[in-house]
C-alpha cells in the first residue's frame, strides 16, 4: 500500500484533530498513539515458502463525541502504519476510521454534514489477505440538510449529498449524487417517526464499469428511552444498470436497538438489507457497530444485497471488561455470482487493569467464509495478548503477540503467522487511560 492509502488516512486523522484542538474542552476524547517495532515469521502468508519481516510502525486508536449547539460529531480511528523493513513490501497504513460532522449553519434551518469512512477491501477475496491481495476504500460523503418546521410536532427535511468511494489500485473510483426528502414527526423528545425517499445516481471514472441508479422508499423509527435505544429503517430498493431496462430490488432493512442491561453491560442487536456497493458496506458497518465490519469487503463496481445480522454483549466494572460479539453476513452480487458468500464472524476479548500501572488484553476471533459458486469454505482464527505498562501518567510500554491461522476445504491458501510488537505508547484524554475495545 503507497502514498495514496497513508496520504488519506492521515488527512481523516488530521481533520479529526483539528476539530478536536478547536473545542477539546467540550468533546469526550480518548487516544492513544504507539510508535515502535514488530517482527513476522510469515509474512508473505504462505507456509510453502515462509519469509520473515521486520517492521516498524505507528498507530493510532481514538474515539471523540462532540454534542453541541451547533456541532454534532463522532469519529472512531484504528490505524496502523507498518514500514517493512526488509522491504518485503511497501509502506502501508491498515485499519478502519470512521466519522461525521454535522454544522449548523441556521439553527434549526440548515445543517452542513461531512462523513468519511476508510478501510480495506480485497482484490482476491480467496487468497489470504496481504498487502498484496489489499488495498484502500475510502467513501467520503458532503452535503446540506434543509430542514422546516410543520406545526408543533412535524418536519420536513430536504437533503442533498455529493459523495465519492476511491480506492488505492483498481479502477473503480465512482461519485455518487443524491437527494432525498423526509417528512417526520416527532410525538416527544424520545420519538420521532419519518417517511422517506432516496433517489441516487452513481457514475464511474471509468467506462469498463456500469453505471447505475438506485431509489429508495422506506419508513423510519427511532426511540431514545431511558436505557434503550432503537433506530430502525424499513422499506423497498430500487436498482437500474446503465443501458439496461430491467429493474431489480430487494428489502431495504436496518434496525439496531442497543439496551443497557445494567450500569455495567450492553447488549446490541442489529438487523441489515441493503442493495448497494462496497461503499455503502463500509459506511454501514463501521457506522452500525457490526460484528467484524469492514473485515470482508471485495474491491468490485458491481452492486450487490447485502444482508447482515450482529448481536453483540460488552461488558465494563471496575478494572475488568470483556466482550461477546457474532455476525452472520449473506452478499449475492447483480452480475458477478462468483462473488457470492456467506460469512460469520465470532469474537471476543477480555481486559483487566491488574495493577495501577498494568493492564492485559486478550483478544480472538474466527471468521468463516463460503463462496457458493466455487465451493470454497475458509476458517481463519486470530488471536493475541497484550501487556501494557504505564510507566508514566501518559507514557508507556505495550507488548503484542498475535497469531493468525488460516485452513480451507481444499488446502489452498493456508497459513500460520506468529507477529509480536513492541511499542511506546502516549495516552492523551479522558484521564489519560488506554482507550477500551
Amino acid at each position: 500500500m503507497g502514498k495514496l492509502g497513508a496520504t488519506r488516512a492521515a488527512g481523516l486523522a488530521a481533520g479529526v484533530m483539528a476539530v478536536l484542538l478547536s473545542s477539546a474542552a467540550r468533546a469526550e476524547l480518548q487516544a492513544v498513539a504507539e510508535v515502535g517495532v514488530g517482527y513476522s515469521d510469515n509474512i508473505r502468508r504462505n507456509n510453502a515458502n515462509k519469509v520473515e519481516e521486520t517492521i516498524g510502525t505507528a498507530g493510532l486508536q481514538l474515539d471523540w463525541d462532540q454534542r453541541t449547539r451547533r456541532i454534532d460529531g463522532e469519529a472512531t480511528v484504528d490505524l496502523s502504519y507498518f514500514e517493512y523493513l526488509d522491504n518485503t513490501f511497501e509502506s502501508e497504513v491498515v485499519g478502519t476510521a470512521n466519522g461525521s460532522l454535522a454544522v449548523d449553519l441556521l439553527a434549526d434551518r440548515l445543517q452542513w454534514v461531512f462523513e468519511d469512512s476508510f478501510g480495506q477491501a480485497q482484490d482476491d477475496p480467496f487468497a489470504p489477505t496481504t498487502p498484496e491481495t489489499r488495498e484502500d476504500l475510502n467513501f467520503f460523503s458532503t452535503g446540506p440538510n434543509l430542514m422546516v418546521r410543520l406545526g408543533a410536532t412535524g418536519f420536513a427535511q430536504l437533503f442533498g449529498r455529493w459523495s465519492q468511494t476511491t480506492y488505492e489500485t483498481s479502477p473503480l473510483d465512482a461519485e455518487r449524487t443524491t437527494a432525498g426528502l423526509t417528512l417526520g414527526r416527532r410525538a416527544s423528545e424520545r420519538t420521532e417517526l419519518t417517511l422517506n425517499g432516496v433517489a441516487e445516481e452513481i457514475d464511474f471514472d471509468s467506462d469498463v464499469n456500469t453505471d447505475y441508479e438506485r431509489k429508495s422508499a422506506f419508513v423510519g423509527y427511532q426511540l431514545d428511552a431511558a436505557r434503550t435505544l432503537i433506530t430502525a429503517n424499513v422499506g423497498y430498493t430500487w436498482l437500474e444498470l446503465d443501458g439496461s431496462d430491467d429493474t431489480s430490488g430487494s428489502a431495504l432493512v436496518n434496525v439496531s436497538v442497543a439496551r443497557d442491561l445494567s450500569a455495567s453491560s450492553t447488549l446490541q442487536l442489529t438487523l441489515s438489507s441493503q442493495l448497494g456497493d462496497a461503499g455503502d458496506a463500509l459506511r454501514g458497518g463501521l457506522a452500525g457497530g457490526i460484528v467484524g465490519a469492514g473485515s470482508q469487503i471485495t474491491a468490485t463496481s458491481d452492486p450487490f444485497e447485502n444482508r447482515v445480522a450482529s448481536l453483540e454483549y460488552r461488558f465494563f466494572r471496575n478494572r475488568t471488561g470483556f466482550t461477546l460479539g457474532a455476525s452472520l453476513t449473506d452478499d449475492d452480487y447483480e452480475t458477478q455470482s462468483q462473488l457470492d458468500r456467506k460469512g460469520k464472524v465470532y469474537s471476543a476479548s477480555f481486559t483487566r487493569r491488574m495493577a495501577r500501572t498494568l493492564d492485559f488484553e486478550l483478544t480472538a476471533a474466527l471468521y468463516d467464509e463460503e463462496f457458493q459458486s466455487t465451493g470454497l469454505q475458509s476458517d481463519e482464527l486470530r488471536y493475541g495478548a497484550a501487556l501494557s505498562w504505564r510507566a508514566f501518567r501518559t507514557l508507556g510500554w505495550r507488548l503484542l503477540a498475535e497469531r493468525y491461522d488460516r485452513d480451507t476445504n481444499d488446502a489452498s491458501g493456508e497459513y500460520q503467522e506468529n507477529r509480536v510488537f513492541l511499542t511506546l505508547a502516549y495516552y492523551w484524554g479522558a484521564g489519560d487511560a488506554p482507550a477500551q475495545r
